[in-house]
């Protein structure tokens, strides 16, 4: 019985330690100051694509998008993941159909959500209607 305490207790110090490393070396960093970035909504299957060039202190893009949420008519939904876009001008992405809204960044799908994506000077971030 000991050594299976003594191994529940590594493992969790080993993810508690993982999860640290990434936070402080491997984690995108925020830009701070006044930048420049272009947002691209795109629900091609309503028509709807607006681009917008805003002037942000704002370090990640949830912020930016809660700036601007009521231009954008901006939806969010809580998980346990944290808020997800679930939709933009009175669309809403259907579960049913497996929409989701994905992110891209200079041409490049984003790795993290809104919330932890840091806004950078110059870049545009496009998002988009899709399915999986």
């Amino acid at each position: 019985m000991n050594k299976k305490l003594l191994s529940i207790m590594v493992v969790v110090i080993l993810v508690v330690g993982l999860g640290a490393l990434y936070s402080q070396f491997l984690a995108p960093e925020a830009q701070e100051g006044e930048k420049e970035v272009t947002l691209e909504i795109v629900i091609e299957k309503e028509g709807i694509e607006e681009t917008f060039v805003y002037q942000t202190d704002g370090e990640y893009l949830m912020e930016l998008l809660e700036e601007h949420s009521e231009e954008l008519e901006l939806e969010t939904e809580e998980t346990s993941f944290g808020d997800m876009l679930v939709g933009f001008f009175g669309y809403r992405a259907d579960d049913g159909a497996n929409e989701f809204f994905k992110i891209v960044v200079d041409g490049e799908d984003a790795m993290v959500g809104a919330a932890e994506l840091p806004l950078e000077d110059g870049s545009v971030y496009t998002i988009e209607l899709d399915t999986f």
